[in-house]
């Protein structure tokens, strides 16, 4: 899936050259002093919203792991991983590390939801499943009483 960034059109409470200046300061794309006529604020909008280009997310490459989170497709050594949105979620974050070890705590709160139970093995369960779909499953390591990092 892909993104588009929000364009902001700020509209200051006065039609000071100073206050319009500030909202550009503060990331608006445009601003419009007021009162405005609809008109111009319509074209305005029209005109930033046709140049909006989609942001994509990078593709993850370690090694012979390759996922990209556009497309929501993972493979290892060219083969496509038919992997669940846990298990890409995971594989994902632990890409994203860039081979820093990930505790399981850490994973169990950017992959699942808040009302995942901490005491769980259910990020040990997730790892497992994943390194059974990878063509070489010690990609993966367990790295004692740390968490898990890919190599």
């Amino acid at each position: 899936a892909q993104c588009l960034r929000t364009k902001a059109l700020m509209l200051p409470a006065s039609a000071a050259v100073a206050d319009r200046v500030g909202c550009l300061g503060l990331a608006a794309d445009d601003s419009l002093p007021k009162p405005c006529a609809g008109a111009e604020r319509r074209a305005r909008s029209r005109a930033r919203g046709g140049r909006a280009h989609p942001v994509r997310r990078p593709v993850l490459v370690r090694g012979p792991l390759r996922l990209d989170p556009a497309r929501r497709t993972a493979s290892h050594s060219g083969t496509q991983l038919p992997l669940t949105t846990k298990e890409f979620g995971v594989l994902e974050y632990l890409l994203g590390a860039e081979g820093r070890t990930v505790p399981a705590d850490e994973l169990l709160a950017k992959v699942w939801d808040e009302v995942a139970d901490p005491g769980s093995t259910t990020v040990k369960a997730t790892v497992n499943r994943l390194r059974a779909k990878l063509l070489d499953a010690s990609v993966i390591q367990t790295v004692p009483g740390l968490g898990y990092r890919v190599v």
